[in-house]
């Protein structure tokens, strides 16, 4: 397959040429765009050096399938109408709710590919890829009436210039230095040593744009557009690895031990030996989502919680749309 990288020189543009090389996928021609201070840049892969361009007139002929990682501006100039033949993955928000255009977890959705005339496919949010997968795996048994959610979301969820302020801001709290203006401009607060509960603009209710991207997006993969979900999303000071605390809440008691059996059998999922923790530590470079900490509540057994991790800019992104392209290549 003739393959294309818009956005090749971020964090998930270089992460999907990783995993792309670590796969195996049939790369037969390579073209890498990014935006016009990165052309002329040149990238390795499987040996070989390409050159990075910047996208131009009939861009879409030069592959039969691209992965887009750009930011939401550039993405909708460039997507917008598009019509051409090439499938176009793309991880930004612009086309995520069109209802148009397929939202795909592939272990949970893959239909909806067929069920659309869209050469589009929107790659879900980083913290709901792996929210949803764990959820259609609870849901296999028993839906909740309600699920009530904690993210806690790594600096890199937020690009390479974020996992760069938090790195500068290290040196100068260890330094024990004033912040410069110049290490506080990504995020609203400074994220080291903090924790930051804002993710994304507010709206009048006090929900931020992260907390309603989680819900409306599950509704979507989910096709369930009246699950309750209540979500709260933080930034945490970590690089890699998000990390979700999921409160699932049934009608009646139901069977933890068919709800463990669902997430250990679903694919793409890892079901952590009770008493043994997972952290972002741990799940930096691995492909699945790992769920721990599997419990009734004490005061309410109608009650289920449970921790997920995994890895924001692997499955949280460039593999979730590298699995996409694979089934689309050998459906």
């Amino acid at each position: 397959m003739r393959v294309g990288i818009i956005g090749a020189t971020g964090l998930v543009g270089r992460t999907t040429l990783r995993i792309l090389e670590e796969r195996g996928f049939p790369v037969s021609e390579l073209a890498l765009f990014a935006s016009e201070r990165s052309t002329g840049e040149r990238i390795e892969f499987k040996g070989e050096e390409y050159e990075v361009m910047t996208v131009g007139e009939n861009w879409d002929l030069l592959a039969d399938i691209f992965f887009c990682s750009v930011d939401d501006e550039v993405a909708r100039g460039l997507l917008k109408g598009y019509e051409g033949d090439a499938w176009v993955i793309d991880k930004s928000k612009v086309f995520r709710m069109d209802p148009n255009v397929p939202l795909v977890v592939p272990e949970v959705n893959w239909n909806a590919v067929g069920e659309s005339e869209s050469r589009i496919i929107a790659n879900p949010n980083c913290t709901t890829i792996p929210f949803v997968m764990a959820l259609d795996a609870v849901r296999k048994v028993e839906r909740p009436v309600r699920i009530v959610v904690t993210a806690l979301q790594s600096a890199s969820g937020a690009g390479k210039a974020a996992l760069e302020e938090l790195s500068l801001q290290r040196e100068y709290l260890a330094a024990d230095q004033k912040m410069p203006q110049d290490a506080k401009e990504v995020f609203p607060q400074i994220l080291e040593a903090n924790l930051i509960p804002q993710i994304g603009s507010f709206d009048k209710a006090g929900e931020s744009s992260e907390e309603r991207k989680l819900r409306e997006e599950s509704r979507k993969i989910l096709g369930d557009a009246e699950l309750q979900i209540h979500a709260t999303c933080v930034r945490v000071p970590v690089e890699v690895g998000h990390s979700l605390a999921v409160s699932c809440v049934f009608e009646e008691k139901v069977d933890i031990k068919a709800i463990g059996d669902s997430l250990a059998s679903f694919s793409g999922i890892v079901l952590v030996p009770d008493g043994e923790l997972i952290t972002p530590r741990e799940v930096e470079g691995k492909d699945e989502v790992f769920c721990a900490r599997l419990r009734y509540d004490p005061q309410d057994e109608r009650v289920i919680h449970m921790w997920l991790a995994a890895d924001n800019l692997k499955k949280g992104a460039a593999l979730n749309a590298i699995q996409i392209a694979e089934k689309l290549t050998n459906p």
